[in-house]
């Protein structure tokens, strides 16, 4: 990724918050209270655990929430990397420059404090999620 970008957090689909997070809680991670993102369709939930890489559990609440093609086709999966920006529209700007597509325009995450975040495919590293300042989980 480009300099300016942080490493945020992992994003893995889930058919079932409660029993994946149960598996993780097993392996050490603390769980964050379950939200519901209107706008994404999705219940999610944050997993923590000091020296590893924050989780981010979100689970489709229908047929038309983004994740659930994902679901149908993979099963449970890692499905997107996220990176904290100081600027997500320059940081836009800098990823269409290098062939990036953006697949979901900039939105407040319920999850994520309100800060808008923003989607981009590349057919060398996937998907990405980046989101702007505070970036802060809600737990």
């Amino acid at each position: 990724m480009l300099p300016e970008f942080e490493f945020h957090h992992i994003g893995v689909a889930v058919c079932n918050i409660d029993a994946t997070a149960q598996i993780y809680a097993k392996a050490g991670y603390s769980r964050s209270q379950t939200v519901f993102d209107p706008l994404q369709k999705v219940r999610v939930c944050w997993l923590t655990r000091d020296g590893s890489p924050t989780i981010e559990l979100l689970e489709p609440v229908d047929d038309n929430s983004p994740i659930s093609a994902t679901l149908k086709k993979n099963g449970v999966t890692p499905y997107h990397l996220c990176y904290a920006v100081p600027d997500l529209d320059a940081a836009t700007a800098a990823l269409r420059a290098i062939h990036y597509a953006m697949v979901a325009r900039p939105q407040p995450a319920v999850a994520i404090g309100g800060s808008r975040v923003a989607f981009f495919f590349h057919k060398d590293t996937g998907l990405i999620e980046l989101v702007e300042p505070p970036a802060l989980i809600v737990t």
